[in-house]
């Protein structure tokens, strides 16, 4: 694994097939990993203060981590992405 330290303070750790960000002051557990190949968009709730990811695979999946996707396989969030 690489890992370097950006501008903003975050450690950018990379391995083959995943990047991974890391806040200031978090432990490597609280590291949000990303697989490569796959489109990540952070959508805001119009309603509380929630952020959800919303993913799209390399095959063009949709997916959100909403509970509204949980349920429905259709989200508002998917809908702005869309």
């Amino acid at each position: 694994m690489i890992s370097t330290t950006l501008t903003d303070g975050r450690v950018k750790h990379t391995t083959p097939g995943w990047v991974g960000y890391q806040n200031p002051g978090e432990p490597m557990t609280k590291t949000k990993w990303l697989k490569d190949g796959v489109k990540y968009w952070e959508v805001k709730s119009s309603i509380s203060k929630n952020t959800y990811l919303v993913t799209r695979n390399i095959s063009g999946k949709i997916e959100c981590e909403c509970k509204g996707f949980m349920f429905r396989k259709m989200c508002k969030h998917i809908s702005e992405i869309l």
